[in-house]
């Protein structure tokens, strides 16, 4: 048996590897067809757009890897609008379409290879609304770029969604930010893109399609042999090479779901069912008012999907909804007698009882988020929100009443985020690493040198009889200096890589020291100038964390300095208000350029080669000072005159709470 296994193990091989490689009418089209014609969506960021005639965004980057693996070329068709492209392929100008997705009228005249992205669908609105469970059921108007294939299959699956048409995601958003249209529907990697572009603050996502679309590459209908070619290529793309274009291009960051109207909600049930037992108690002319209120708060319920529960605390027994049950996958019946709080995770139990005991203490009003397990053996994340109700004659609770309300999908969403920024992080302190391996390398040169020459010059003297013992001392000196200096390095290194646990009190001009250190070695290559203004002695910071975001700042400032061919300075000034830090660093670089100083911070964002600049530095910084110390950072560009010369550069402006 063994024998056999390894006598069918290389055919085995040779059948798997044949199912990537070329036949040879297909590698006869590729020599015959060197060039291939390619139509896009030319405003589809992050996904592609024709930036100056130049073909960008995750599409463009997966066809550099076929172009490397089937070695030929891909040249964009230029168009204004995705209709125009598609208008080009009906007419056989375009071989290809780089992303697209199969619709009947398609098939007219394209084939499809296998899909390489699936994305999903979600929908934006005005940054006030709250979360949307199901997007289907929405009767407001809704934009959606015409000419996508989603927007066809939407509007014959959903024939009652009010669906808008407009000219490009631009077009769409803009209209939900100027409140012509209540949102917008688009991928969530575009949408997401471009509000954090564009609308931060202004626009955020509040729900998503359950449906996830996959699109391919879309042939013309005379060339199905390039199906076959590329789907063999779409195979040989490896897991690390998706996710390397992934984190490319998608750092979406998305807004928390604000619960202000849930809490209205809350109040509103809570009102009304007051009223309900206050109106059992009185007349019978009262009944029906009663009930117009019950059908009222049952719409309520039902239309934001909320689980209700009342809690007789006495005899121990909970009385829900459907909804609550179908939360978790039961029906109500099936919940009859069992115990509701048996489906919460046992970890998650003291916070829920904690958070009970602190309501009935009267310290705040209940409020817990945990976790249930469901009937299929899911776990569901639950907010649950409720108060007293009743509370007997000694004034002790008698009924509680609240709601339930699943938010896994935003947990999930949550998770996603933290994932991402977890990502930026490491890739922050990687190139932080390697810029201050660089510098202690630029450092460590002459002191080794000193060693060097000082250890021969000892051995040498030595040899000749020629070694008085002040000149050993003398020697031995230098070696002792630079070896203490070689180690205060060491030490400096390992200290700036440690986290801050606590505020410090420190020394100003000790702390911008510590920051211009690492990069000392580039300050005085390129005869940088440094002109300090500290007017207070202590900071009371994160010391670390600070210095961190001051070389990032001053590493940008050295960069741009480099191709000033005049004097070079950076002006670095520390002072106090009443209520903050101020830190202003300052360069003779000529200023930002006004078409993207709005977009240093973003995440990502470069105006250096790849292999110079990662785009996460200013991001790290506003990260920072923003979210550890609760301050505030600007960039503008400013003119300024030094010692009688006009000079004009960027202007890095830090506020940092005393108290923060």
């Amino acid at each position: 048996m063994k024998k056999l296994l390894y006598l069918l193990l290389p055919l085995l091989t040779q059948l798997l590897l044949a199912n990537t490689q070329l036949t040879k009418e297909e590698t006869s089209f590729l020599k015959t067809h060197k060039e291939i014609k390619v139509c896009i969506d030319p405003n589809w960021m992050p996904l592609e757009m024709n930036q100056n005639g130049k073909h960008i965004g995750m599409t463009a980057d997966y066809l550099k890897l076929l172009k490397e693996n089937l070695d030929i070329k891909f040249t964009m068709v230029p168009t204004k609008t995705w209709v125009e492209s598609l208008t080009l392929g009906k007419e056989k100008k375009c071989d290809i379409f780089s992303l697209v997705m199969p619709t009947k009228e398609r098939k007219k005249f394209l084939n499809f290879t296998k899909s390489y992205l699936e994305i999903p669908l979600v929908l934006a609105t005005k940054d006030n609304e709250i979360f949307i469970d199901d997007i289907t059921k929405v009767n407001k108007s809704m934009g959606i770029v015409k000419g996508y294939a989603y927007a066809e299959i939407l509007k014959n699956k959903y024939p009652d969604l009010n669906l808008v048409y407009v000219k490009n995601i631009d077009e769409g958003l803009k209209k939900v930010d100027q409140n012509e249209l209540f949102g917008f529907i688009g991928t969530l990697s575009t949408v997401g893109y471009h509000i954090q572009k564009e609308y931060v603050g202004n626009l955020k996502i509040v729900g998503k399609f359950d449906q996830k679309w996959n699109l391919g590459i879309g042939v013309r209908k005379d060339y199905p042999i390039l199906v076959s070619i590329l789907n063999k290529a779409i195979d040989d793309i490896r897991y690390e090479e998706h996710q390397t274009i992934l984190n490319k291009w998608l750092s979406i960051k998305y807004e928390k779901i604000s619960y202000k109207y849930l809490f209205e909600i809350v109040l509103i049930f809570f009102v009304v069912l007051s009223i309900i037992l206050y109106a059992n108690r009185r007349l019978s002319n009262e009944v029906q008012k009663r009930k117009k209120i019950e059908s009222h708060l049952s719409r309520v319920i039902q239309g934001a999907k909320l689980g209700t529960w009342t809690w007789y605390m006495n005899a121990d027994k909970n009385i829900i909804n459907e909804r609550w049950a179908e939360i978790i996958g039961y029906t109500k019946a099936e919940l009859k007698n069992k115990n509701h709080l048996s489906f919460i995770l046992e970890e998650d139990k003291p916070l829920v009882d904690k958070a009970i005991q602190a309501h009935i203490n009267g310290q705040k009003s209940y409020e817990a988020c945990f976790r249930m397990r469901a009937k299929d053996g899911s776990i569901k994340w639950i907010l649950s929100n409720g108060s007293i109700v009743k509370k007997d004659k000694k004034g002790n609770p008698e009924i509680m009443a609240g709601i339930h309300q699943d938010i896994t999908e935003n947990k999930k969403l949550e998770l996603e985020l933290k994932n991402q920024n977890e990502f930026i992080v490491q890739q922050s302190r990687q190139a932080a690493m390697g810029e201050m391996l660089e510098n202690i390398a630029h450092q460590w040169r002459q002191p080794l040198s000193i060693i060097t020459t000082s250890a021969s010059g000892v051995k040498i003297k030595s040899e000749l009889s020629d070694l008085s013992q002040e000149q050993l001392f003398e020697f031995m000196d230098q070696i002792m200096k630079s070896s203490m200096y070689l180690s205060q390095t060491i030490e400096d290194f390992r200290n700036f890589f440690k986290s801050d646990k606590e505020v410090t009190v420190v020394n100003t001009d000790n702390l911008i020291e510590k920051s211009l250190q690492f990069l000392k070695s580039k300050i005085n290559h390129r005869e940088i100038k440094v002109v300090k203004e500290i007017q207070i002695n202590e900071l009371c910071v994160y010391e670390n964390e600070l210095i961190q975001a001051l070389i990032n700042i001053f590493s940008n400032a050295i960069d741009a300095l480099e191709k000033v061919e005049n004097r070079r300075y950076i002006f670095i000034t520390v002072k106090e208000s009443t209520n903050n830090y101020i830190i202003k660093i300052k360069d003779s670089a000529l200023g930002i350029d006004s078409k993207i100083i709005q977009r240093i911070f973003d995440p990502y964002f470069t105006t250096k080669h790849q292999s110079q600049g990662t785009g996460i530095g200013l991001y790290m910084t506003k990260e920072i000072i923003e979210k550890h110390f609760l301050g505030k950072i600007e960039v503008t560009n400013e003119d300024f005159k030094y010692q009688e010369t006009q000079y004009k550069g960027a202007c890095f402006k830090i506020k940092i709470p005393k108290n923060g």
